[in-house]
């Protein structure tokens, strides 16, 4: 009897979805950490969405989920209707983004790959001055005000460059210790739970919860 096959078919994910999918994947990287982890509700969402604490302090966190390998932080804040946007409309949008952000607030940037759902997604911690620094250098390079996470750019000799993201903003220990010591002005203590270190990582490499696979 023959075997029946057919090809899996595509996922599309709606903008809840994806917001959900980012979330929850964040709250486990977190707790993963050992932070004790509380998903905020009502009013408070409007701040953050999840507040992540340890012995060593707490962080509130806003989520922004992607499977483009971009994300549009500032749109609303950019004049709608048929008035074309122009460089100089899009630095305001970004200015006008940061002021509305909490100092406080450590902005998360989940990254997922829609061609591999089984796949860790790349995570990523920023301030929201940071975030604002490089949405003014895409304005600059590519005229948009999207934060990428790659992008190619190549000069008047035809020389490629690759821009991305930095790589210390990525998800780990020094980098959740580094984003808690300025959101609450001093040297703090933190203790992260230990992890299994997975094939990719060296033996004296720390152990990196982000090599680890997402669990069905």
């Amino acid at each position: 009897m023959p075997i029946l096959t057919s090809s899996i078919p595509q996922i599309r994910l709606s903008s809840r979805q994806v917001s959900a999918a980012a979330e929850n994947i964040a709250a486990a990287q977190f707790a993963m950490h050992g932070f004790d982890v509380l998903e905020q509700g009502g009013q408070t969402r409007y701040f953050y969405d999840l507040g992540v604490a340890n012995s060593g302090g707490m962080m509130k966190i806003t989520v922004h989920g992607s499977l483009r390998r971009f994300w549009k932080l500032v749109d609303q804040y950019l004049y709608k209707g048929g008035q074309i946007r122009v460089p100089a409309d899009c630095h305001r949008a970004i200015d006008r983004w940061l002021e509305r952000q909490g100092a406080k607030v450590t902005h998360c940037l989940v990254q997922l790959e829609p061609a591999n759902l089984d796949c860790m997604p790349r995570i990523y911690l920023a301030t929201a001055a940071e975030i604002a620094g490089r949405l003014h250098e895409s304005v600059r390079t590519l005229g948009d005000a999207a934060l990428y996470e790659e992008y190619e750019i190549v000069d008047g000799d035809g020389r490629h460059t690759v821009e991305t993201l930095p790589a210390r903003w990525r998800f780990s220990p020094e980098r959740i210790a580094e984003l808690m010591e300025t959101s609450q002005g001093g040297a703090l203590e933190y203790h992260f739970s230990e992890a299994a270190t997975c094939v990719a990582c060296t033996a004296e490499a720390p152990a990196r919860i982000d090599c680890l696979p997402m669990m069905n």
